[in-house]
C-alpha cells in the first residue's frame, strides 16, 4: 500500500490554501456550559489524545493571544499608576544624572518573599448563600493544562481563575432566575455534551492502553516498512503576488535573468520569501492538477513563463532538485503510529458494537438497505506515516 500521508503534508505545508484543518475548541464548549473541572480535563486530553496534539497546538495560540492582551492591559495600568506618582528622590538624582550624561540606577529592591498560606481561607463570597476557599481555585488551576498556564505569573493565574469561578456563578444563577436551564434546548444541548463527554471517556479507557503497548507499536512500525513506497520528490521554489500585473512584472524580471530567490525575497507574499521562495521538497505527483500540470511541464532550473492563479492571488514557480523517500525512523513516527492504532482500535470497536446491539440501518426515504452496505461504516483509519520531507 502506498504512503499516503507524506504527499498530504507536502501540500499542507507548501499551499496554505489547501490545508483545511479541522480542531475541535473543547475549551469554548466547556466554558459555555459548566460540567465541572474533572469533565474538562478530561474532555480535552481525550481529544488531546484522538486528535494527536492539534488542540495542544491550537491552545497555545490562544494562550499567547490572552497572554499578550493581558499583559497589555497590566502594562498599561502600570503607566498610568506610575504617572499618577510623585518622582522619589532617588528617581530625581536618576533623572539629573541623565541629563548631565551620566547614567545612574537607583538600587532596585530585591522581591518580597512569598508569604506562606496556612489553612484554606476565604477568598470570595457572594451574598450570604456562596463562598469560595482558596482550594476551589487551585483545584481549577490544578485541572488546567500546561499549555494554558505555562509562563503565567501564579498570581495573576489565581485572580484570573477566581474571577472566572465568580463570573460563571453570576451568570449561571441569573440564568436559573430567567428559568434558562428548565427551556427543552439547553436540557436537549446538555443531554448531547453529558454523552458526548461519556463515549469519549468510554474511548479513552478500551482504546488507550493499546495505543500505549510498546509491542503493538513496533508491530505497525514493521508493517509500515513493509507497506512503504518509494516516491519521487523535487525542490520547489515559489513566489506569491497578489495581483497579475505583479505576477507579470516578476517573470519579466526572471526573464532578463534576475535570480529567482532575489526576486522571491523582494516580491513575494509567502512565508517562504525569506529562504528565496524554497519550499522544500514536494511529490508533484499528488498535487492538484493545476498545479501539477503547470510544474510537470518544466524541468530542473526551470519557472513557469505564466502564473498560477489561485484564491489567495498568482504564483510563479520553479523546480530545482529531486529524490525519492526514505522511511522513518521508529521515533520519529512513534506519536503517528499510537494515532493510527486509536483508529484502527475504534473501527473494530464499533464494529464489535454494531453486531452485539443488533443495528440496524435504513436509506433516508425508510426503504430497507442492500446487505453489503447496511453494516455500520466507522470513521476512516489514519493516513500511513512517511518520510519528513524539510524545507530547505
Amino acid at each position: 500500500m502506498q504512503s499516503t500521508i507524506q504527499p498530504v503534508e507536502c501540500v499542507c505545508g507548501f499551499f496554505p490554501f489547501f490545508a483545511h484543518m479541522i480542531l475541535v475548541k473543547i475549551r469554548d464548549i466547556a466554558m459555555r456550559v459548566k460540567l465541572g473541572c474533572a469533565a474538562v480535563v478530561l474532555s480535552f486530553f481525550c481529544c488531546e489524545f484522538l486528535y494527536g496534539g492539534a488542540l495542544s497546538k491550537d491552545f497555545k495560540k490562544d494562550k499567547a493571544d490572552t497572554t499578550e492582551q493581558t499583559n497589555e492591559a497590566f502594562s498599561d495600568s502600570e503607566n498610568k499608576t506610575d504617572s499618577a506618582v510623585e518622582s522619589t528622590p532617588a528617581e530625581s538624582k536618576t533623572a539629573e544624572n541623565t541629563a548631565s550624561g551620566t547614567t545612574v540606577t537607583a538600587p532596585q529592591a530585591a522581591p518580597a518573599p512569598k508569604k506562606e498560606i496556612k489553612g484554606d481561607p476565604v477568598v470570595a463570597k457572594i451574598g450570604r448563600s456562596k463562598e469560595y476557599r482558596r482550594s476551589d481555585v487551585l483545584k481549577i488551576i490544578k485541572s488546567l493544562p500546561p499549555q494554558l498556564t505555562q509562563g503565567v505569573p501564579e498570581d495573576k493565574l489565581f485572580v484570573m481563575c477566581l474571577d472566572q469561578l465568580i463570573s460563571s456563578y453570576l451568570m449561571v444563577e441569573q440564568a436559573k432566575k430567567a428559568g434558562m436551564d428548565k427551556t427543552k434546548e439547553f436540557t436537549e444541548h446538555l443531554e448531547n455534551m453529558k454523552n458526548d463527554l461519556l463515549a469519549r471517556t468510554f474511548l479513552m479507557k478500551e482504546v488507550a492502553p493499546k495505543a500505549e503497548n510498546e509491542a503493538a507499536l513496533k508491530a505497525r512500525y514493521t508493517k509500515y516498512l513493509v507497506e512503504f513506497k518509494k516516491i519521487k520528490e523535487t525542490q520547489v521554489y515559489h513566489i506569491m503576488l497578489s495581483s497579475e500585473d505583479e505576477a507579470k512584472a516578476v517573470i519579466e524580471r526572471l526573464n532578463k535573468g534576475e535570480d529567482f530567490g532575489k526576486v522571491a525575497k523582494e516580491k513575494s507574499l509567502a512565508p517562504s520569501k525569506e529562504k528565496g521562495g524554497g519550499e522544500g521538497y514536494i511529490a508533484i505527483s499528488i498535487l492538484p492538477s493545476p498545479i501539477k500540470e503547470k510544474l510537470e511541464a518544466i524541468k530542473k532550473g526551470e519557472y513557469t513563463k505564466e502564473a498560477l492563479k489561485t484564491d489567495n492571488g498568482y504564483h510563479v514557480f520553479k523546480l530545482g532538485d529531486s529524490r525519492d523517500t526514505s522511511p522513518q525512523k521508529f521515533e520519529e513516527i512513534k506519536d503517528s503510529l499510537k494515532q493510527m492504532i486509536v483508529q484502527e482500535e475504534i473501527m473494530k470497536l464499533i464494529e464489535r458494537l454494531a453486531k452485539q446491539f443488533n443495528v440496524t440501518r435504513f436509506n433516508e426515504d425508510g426503504s430497507p438497505i442492500e446487505p453489503q452496505k447496511a453494516a455500520v461504516t466507522p470513521a476512516a483509519p489514519a493516513a500511513q506515516p512517511a518520510a519528513t520531507t524539510p524545507a530547505a
